[in-house]
């Protein structure tokens, strides 16, 4: 059984990327059949009481003085809701509170999300607390220091020029397929990887095709690389150094995130905590890493990670484990709608089947959806449009 589930969760989170947004929408309405919202009223109510921090809980308040329009707004949130898209929750920060939330069917508040490769996004910040604190050097420490199975000596083995670097941008040139035209373990590694139940010792077996570098290819098996960096740095799994160092902090608290059979953290997918906790992510990279009086990432690393890496041969939309440049990453969405007037400096966590992560610094705003559409994408330009759209000021 639990072979199955871990199956199960390689395949959902993995059909993502080049697949699930080029696929045109099954329906594109401005506004569909809304589901039945857990709450009425799904906009903000009070006044805005300025700066805090919602290391306790969020604050709401009313759109207008924060400078967004109810009405647009309300169009917004209700499209989300058309029942193909199956969202099942959603919440609108907008300068630290929340001006919308709603949630759908049996998902409530307090209900935890399966995160798909958001997760990445989580890893990645991680790496940044590790070198903050002086446990890895940098970016630039080859794996091979952490994988014994590579020989660092080796110069004629590919693998022995891999970084953290590599895994961190989708470049390290390993042997990796991920063919989603059938559901085949035959050609897909990220199935035979969930399938072996030991994803470290699937990924040390890959070897070197590619110059580490030089070709970006979408791959779940590379951050997963990143879990026996961490565990051999800090002492700790990933999952433990993380509610050490950055869920605590955060005062995270309800959340799990899978482990393989060999109690290694499952990096690049299967964390999973509430829509609330997972905008607490994002706040901390709207405010450059910190939280109350503590720098829990560096500014540096906020920095860097959020924008592309031009030492790699990569995508222009992809910086550590983040999608970013909003306006580049959306164009293949095919959408009806130009995403050339999304802000330049947004940047997103994203999973399969309709979770995101969006943070667009220019507009003080943090946005995070979570959901299971398997009937429909919803256009993720069309509604960062009509939220942009809401904001008067």
């Amino acid at each position: 059984m639990v072979a199955k589930f871990r199956l199960i969760t390689v395949i959902l989170l993995t059909v993502f990327f080049f697949f699930f947004l080029i696929i045109p929408n099954s329906q594109n309405p401005l506004m569909g059949t809304a589901q039945s919202a857990e709450q009425k009223d799904v906009l903000g109510k009070g006044e805005y009481s300025g700066p805090y921090w919602p290391t306790k809980e969020w604050r709401a308040c009313q759109p207008e003085v924060v400078g967004v329009n109810s009405g647009k707004l309300l169009q917004a949130i209700e499209y989300t809701a058309t029942p193909a898209f199956n969202t099942e929750g959603l919440v609108i920060i907008r300068k630290g509170h929340i001006v919308g939330e709603a949630y759908f069917g049996n998902f409530k508040i307090d209900s935890t999300h399966v995160s798909h490769s958001m997760a990445k996004s989580f890893s990645s910040t991680l790496i940044g607390i590790a070198i903050d604190k002086g446990l890895l050097k940098g970016i630039d420490e080859k794996l091979c220091q952490y994988y014994d199975e590579w020989k660092c000596a080796d110069q004629a083995d590919y693998r022995s020029r891999i970084t953290i670097r590599h895994a961190l941008t989708l470049t390290t040139g390993l042997d990796w397929k991920e063919d989603w035209s059938r559901w085949d373990p035959a050609t897909n590694d990220a199935l035979k990887m969930g399938q072996s139940g030991h994803f470290i010792n699937y990924m040390a077996e890959r070897k070197g095709l590619y110059e580490p570098g030089q070709r970006f290819y979408y791959s779940t098996g590379d951050p997963m690389l990143l879990s026996r960096v961490i565990q051999k740095a800090t002492g700790k799994t990933a999952f433990e150094f993380a509610l050490q160092n950055l869920f605590g902090p955060l005062n995270i608290t309800n959340i799990r995130w899978e482990k393989d059979q060999d109690g290694y953290t499952a990096t690049a997918w299967g964390l999973h905590t509430t829509v609330r906790d997972f905008a607490k992510l994002g706040y901390l990279f709207l405010n450059k890493g910190r939280w109350e009086d503590k720098q829990i990432v560096s500014e540096d690393w906020v920095e860097q990670a959020t924008k592309t890496d031009p030492s790699v041969r990569g995508w222009a939309a992809y910086g550590y484990l983040w999608h970013v440049n909003l306006p580049v990453r959306l164009s293949i969405a095919r959408s009806p709608i130009s995403p050339d007037g999304l802000p330049a400096d947004g940047f997103m966590a994203e999973g399969v089947l309709g979770q995101t992560i969006v943070v667009i610094p220019s507009r003080d705003l943090v946005i995070v959806r979570v959901a299971n559409q398997t009937r429909g994408n919803m256009d993720l330009v069309k509604f960062l449009t009509m939220v942009l759209g809401a904001i008067e000021k």
